[in-house]
């Protein structure tokens, strides 16, 4: 099991404190609900009374939260530590255009690293489809939240700039690793990710992509871990 250490009082809001200075991403889900969207912490009000903090709310989540009779929300990022955090909070309103949600009791952090990354095998590509065609991405490593690779460019008009941006979404990505444990190539499925990084290399007619796993069906979410699981065996084997 995964132990969990429960963060309180002045060092759970300190820890906010960071979290909103540095920026971080949380992933936030209406509990009991079909609703899950990356989100920030933007204000952490400077009175001592104030018991809310303000979040940059999705497009669509104001309207969603107003026909419910309950706003709880699970939260999750990687800290500072590259540890996993979790709080679920209880209640929220809206005022002044702002999203304020109440300061949970409680933050736990686990002591386990979600976002280990490891190398991948040569020939583990990315698939996705673009203005009607397909780009063929190389992979070079991959974590539960995202994968790095690249794009080598033929065409002059995509020798200038990346052909997908930062920030950018894409749907119905496919991730092929080229073969398991028995020889055989096994494929994962990624809902929708977004682009975190996106470089181009002129003298080398590449674009490098950081990509960050939006949203992953559960039965792939588990395949992709016992893959991870099996790289890492079998690099600690040739160590």
């Amino acid at each position: 099991m995964t132990e969990a250490e429960k963060i309180q009082g002045k060092k759970m809001i300190r820890l906010m404190e960071q979290v909103q200075r540095e920026k971080t991403l949380l992933s936030m889900r209406l509990v009991g609900q079909n609703y899950e969207r990356l989100t920030m912490i933007i204000r952490i009000p400077k009175d001592k009374n104030s018991s809310f903090f303000v979040i940059d709310p999705p497009r669509d989540f104001i309207n969603t939260v107003s026909k419910l009779s309950t706003c709880d929300i699970r939260f999750n990022f990687n800290g500072p530590d590259n540890l996993e955090y979790i709080f679920t909070t209880l209640g929220c309103k809206f005022e002044h255009n702002e999203a304020q949600l109440n300061f949970p009791d409680y933050i736990e952090r686990l002591q386990r690293r979600r976002h280990f990354r490891i190398s991948v095998p040569i020939d583990t590509k990315l698939f996705l489809e673009s203005d009607q065609t397909q780009q063929e991405i190389n992979l070079t490593n991959i974590s539960m939240s995202g994968t790095l690779g690249f794009l080598k460019t033929f065409k002059v008009k995509d020798q200038e700039k990346p052909i997908f941006n930062k920030e950018e979404y894409l749907k119905n990505i496919k991730i092929i690793f080229p073969f398991d444990t028995k020889g055989n190539k096994q494929e994962v499925k990624v809902n929708k990710a977004i682009i975190r990084r996106a470089e181009h290399d002129p003298q080398k007619n590449l674009d490098l992509y950081a990509f960050e796993f939006v949203s992953i069906d559960r039965d792939q979410e588990k395949m992709l871990i016992k893959i991870i699981y099996d790289l890492q065996r079998l690099f600690l084997q040739k160590k």
